[in-house]
Order: C-alpha cells, then sequence, then structure tokens
C-alpha cells in the first residue's frame, strides 16, 4: 500500500477524506432536499441556468455524500463531485464573478479533495473494500 512521508497508511487518510467531503456534501445537499429545491433553484434560475438543477444539486449532494461517506463506489462518486465542482467555480467565475476570497475557493477546495479521493481510492475502511468493488 501507498504509504505518506509519516508513515500514516493510506486507507487513512482515504476514510477522513471521505468522511469530511461526504459530511460536507450531506449538509450542503440536505437544505436543497428538504425544499424541493426551490430555494437554489430559484438561484440558479436567476443566473440562466435552469431552475430544475436546484433539486438536483440536493439529491446529487445528499446521497453521494452518504455515498463516500460509507465508501461506496468511492471513485465513480469523487470523480461526479470533481466535476460537479468544476462547473460551480466556472459558474462562480464566469457567471457570479466572484473573487477567490469569499467566493469560490470552497468549491475548488472540494474540487481538489474529490480528486485526492478518486486518486486515493476508498481504502481499507470501506463498503468498496467489504464488497469487493
Amino acid at each position: 500500500m501507498i504509504e505518506s512521508l509519516f508513515g500514516i497508511h493510506a486507507s487513512v487518510a482515504s476514510l477522513l477524506l471521505r468522511l469530511v467531503a461526504g459530511i460536507t456534501f450531506i449538509v450542503h445537499g440536505y437544505p436543497k432536499l428538504k425544499d424541493g429545491g426551490k430555494g437554489a433553484g430559484g438561484w440558479l434560475k436567476s443566473l440562466g441556468v435552469p431552475s430544475g438543477f436546484g433539486l438536483f444539486a440536493g439529491v446529487v449532494e445528499f446521497f453521494g455524500g452518504i455515498a463516500l461517506v460509507l465508501g461506496l463506489f468511492t471513485s465513480i462518486v469523487a470523480v461526479l463531485f470533481a466535476f460537479w465542482m468544476l462547473a460551480l467555480v466556472w459558474l462562480s467565475l464566469a457567471k457570479i464573478k466572484k473573487k477567490f476570497v469569499g467566493g469560490w475557493e470552497f468549491d475548488l477546495l472540494l474540487l481538489v479533495g474529490s480528486l485526492a479521493v478518486a486518486a486515493i481510492g476508498s481504502g481499507a475502511f470501506s463498503l468498496d473494500r467489504l464488497l469487493g468493488i
């Protein structure tokens, strides 16, 4: 297995990344599900994006976050989250014209974290490993 500079097993690093990223996505996805995507949908519609993406975002973030926490289909979910965050960074830069600080840095952090999870894999502490996926 891959070992880091300090000898920490890659499975522990994967577990920590999956837990933090997954919980973050769950926390951000739940309100979108709770209101049926109306809040996020209205905001997206004001930017010229179809309002149905509000509910879509909630489903993706909430259930994808659960999958990351459990380590289920980890690499697939992580890559999809990376694409999702790339789209949000683009939206923040191109449509909203946000600055880095207080703008799109959080989305960028989640993008890189998702790529790191995809690169490391689910690790030993995951349903992927348990199920042999």
